[in-house]
């Protein structure tokens, strides 16, 4: 069996840390370390981030993205014409499309963001669960 004041007493001695004159300077320097380590961090990671942005660059310069996006535009473009072109032989209101006071780019620019806020839900629902 234990000794209930043998109990107390090895309690108080373990719950009571000591107290060091330099505590004070000790936790300064501590962090100012961090801080320290910190500031060299963010500077890494934002050499690290220009450097990969220009490799980026430096490949969808060397891939011909260019050359391709012109295409994807003239693709666009076809898509559009022949979805006008489907939309005036809708009856009723749907067939006046092309009579809205914007743009085609506004729509697809609509249907992005609709996309956009749709993922920001996805991730925030998988985020709370």
């Amino acid at each position: 069996m234990s000794d209930p004041s043998f109990e107390m007493r090895l309690q108080r001695m373990f719950s009571e840390h000591p107290h060091y004159p330099d505590a004070p300077l000790f936790a300064a320097k501590v962090e100012n370390r961090l801080a320290r380590g910190w500031a060299l961090r963010r500077v890494l990671i934002g050499a690290a981030g220009i450097v990969g942005g220009l490799i980026a660059i430096a490949q969808i310069a060397g891939a011909g993205f260019g050359a391709r996006l012109d295409e994807l535009g003239r693709v666009a473009r076809g898509t559009l014409n022949a979805m006008q072109v489907t939309a005036a032989h809708l009856p009723g209101p749907l067939g006046d499309v092309g009579a809205l006071p914007f743009g085609g780019e506004v729509i697809w620019l609509v249907a992005g963001l609709a996309v956009l806020a749709g993922a920001f839900l996805a991730s925030r629902s998988i985020q709370e669960i």
